[in-house]
Formats: C-alpha cells, structure tokens, sequence
C-alpha cells in the first residue's frame, strides 16, 4: 500500500468532526497529568499536526476569548454541539437536543427565548388581485428564560491508561457514555414536570396501543402541535412498539433507560429549545476520595461504601463541567401517557 500523499492527509484532517477536538482536549489533560506535562504538550505528542487540537486548548488564554465569536467562541461551541450530535443514537435527551432549536450562553447569565403561539387566525391571507391585505396584531408571549445549569460528569482512569495511545478513545467513550446518561437522566423528567398525564388503556395489545397514541396525539394537537412529534420511552417499551405498530408507523421513537417501563412521552420537538456553554472546562487530579454511587451521591463521610482512594489505588479523576438548561417554547406541547399496559 502506498503512503498518503500530504495533500490527502491534510484533507482528512479538515473532515475530522468538531467534537473530536473535544474528546483530544480531555484526553491531553489526562495524559499530561500522567506525564507530568502540559496539555500542549500532550497534544503535540499525541496528534502531532493537528492545529484544531491546540486551538481547543488555547481557548481560555486572554490572546482567544470565549466572547470571541470569529475564534475560540465559535469553534467551542461548535464541538460541544457535535458532541451531543454524536451521542444522540444512544441518549434520547440527545435526539431530542438535535431536533429542537439550540442556542449559545455565550457570556451571559441567562437567555430569554420568545414563546411559541400557533395559531391559525394569524395566519396570512389568500387575497384577490387588488384586494386589501389583513394586517394582524402582533401577539408575543413571554416565552422561557434559561439559566445555566451545571452538568457535571466525573470519570476515572487508571493510570496505564492514560499513558496509553488509546487514551482519546477511553476518554471518548467514557465522557459520551456518562454525558448522554446524565442528560437522560434529567432532560425528559424536566420537561414533563407538571404535565397532567393521561391513563393507558387497559388490556395491553395492539388496542392499547392504539388507543395510547391517539390519545396522545389528540393532546398535542389540541395544543397546536404534532408537526414534528418524538416518542421517548423504556427501551423494552420501544421493542413492543416495533413488535405491534405498522411499518408504516413513522413517529421517531428514542430509547431511554431512565424513563419507568409504561411511561411514554410525547413531545413537539420543535418546541423544545436547549443552550449549552461555549467550552467544558476541565480538572484533573489524583488526590481525592471518589464515592462510586450514580443513584444518590452523597457526602463520602457519611456514605460508607463505595469509597474509593484515587491516590491508593492509582487512579486519575477526569472532571467535566459544562453549562447546559433547556425548556419547552409551548405549552402543551409535551404528553405523557403512564401504565401503558402494551
């Protein structure tokens, strides 16, 4: 096999996917931590010649500031979005994330996005040649405020493998795979807060089924939804959804762990709007006391088991915090139907 040409190298650089430049970012963190170096360094070891790398990892020098929107800023933000993108096959909270409207905080400390008001009688008019146009009020609601949120994700690694080449690919799994947890874990418990549900029809089967999703849907059309409806429910409620619905049957279904067996959830995707922080900002160390519970942390004093020494045990902690909120532009527009007997 022939050696790539430089020019072909170049190019398979510039299709590399804005998120990767995310993932490396970590992973030089870790590997300089190991070493005892900088992360600058790490990338120029690891990804040698790769330019976005060391951009992602200047982004919070005074020389490129987040506020920067023709550098820093921009390109932050644009692997923080991709990085959802590249998660949203295996977390609902993504799916729905990269079909609803995304915005950026940027620098400030909440963002205020207008509400969404459908309804036919401000509609434009079909008019004759020479007839005067309807001129309608403008009606705006207040729409929802969104304030940042800390989403945090804590990883550990040994430190073998922070040494290892394979360090991007760990830090990759493990940052996706806690990152899509956590958002599923809140984005549709959020969203439904507050939203009286309707009863699932009793007797399971295809009837139920039927039944449960013309209900929902006549409630999200009575909002003035249902242009763009997505199903969230239990992944064993999706495979009896495969098993009993047409072929034909054409709402996107996403698949989530964290909503109950009998829970299903429907919403007006383009209703939903989301913000997220230009950059994640990073720590590492190798000093601390890691309480492993991902049902109810609490204080490792108090917790007992399980405690585990990061220094005893030769583990560096990788610590993500990333500023994220999300609401929905309408009311109405989020449905959930409970004990769905299907």
């Amino acid at each position: 096999m022939s050696k790539s040409s430089p020019s072909l190298i170049e190019e398979m650089r510039a299709r590399a996917r804005p998120a990767v430049s995310l993932y490396r970012t970590a992973a030089c963190h870790l590997h300089a931590y190991a070493t005892r170096g900088t992360p600058t360094a790490s990338a120029k070891t690891l990804f040698a010649g790769d330019q976005v790398t060391e951009i992602v990892l200047r982004a919070a020098t005074t020389q490129a500031t987040l506020a920067s929107s023709s550098w820093a800023g921009a390109l932050g933000h644009a692997a923080v979005d991709d990085s959802i993108m590249a998660i949203a096959t295996t977390s609902a909270a993504a799916g729905l994330i990269q079909k609803g409207m995304k915005i950026s905080f940027g620098n400030a400390a909440s963002v205020k996005v207008p509400g969404r008001l459908l309804d036919a009688n401000d509609a434009g008019s079909w008019l004759t040649e020479g007839a005067a146009i309807r001129v309608r009020n403008q009606r705006i609601t207040a729409g929802p405020t969104l304030q940042p949120h800390k989403l945090m994700v804590i990883t550990t690694f040994s430190r073998e493998m922070t040494e290892s080449s394979n360090i991007e690919a760990v830090s990759r799994a493990l940052i996706a795979e806690s990152t899509g947890l956590a958002l599923d874990l809140n984005a549709p418990a959020s969203i439904i807060a507050g939203v009286t549900p309707i009863t699932g029809v009793a007797g399971g089967g295809l009837a139920a089924l039927e039944g449960d999703m013309k209900a929902l849907m006549a409630a999200l059309s009575a909002a003035n939804g249902g242009a763009n409806p997505v199903l969230i429910m239990n992944p064993a409620q999706a495979t009896a959804l495969s098993l009993l619905a047409s072929p034909r049957f054409d709402i996107p279904v996403l698949r989530s762990t964290s909503i109950p067996t009998g829970t299903i959830v429907l919403i007006e995707a383009s209703s939903f709007v989301s913000a997220f922080g230009a950059v994640p900002d990073f720590e590492v160390g190798n000093q601390m006391v890691l309480h492993f519970e991902d049902t109810a942390p609490s204080d490792p004093v108090m917790a007992g088991v399980p405690v585990k020494s990061t220094w005893s045990s030769e583990l560096i902690a990788l610590r993500m915090r990333l500023w994220a909120s999300w609401s929905m532009r309408a009311t109405g527009h989020a449905q959930v139907v409970t004990g769905a007997t299907w």
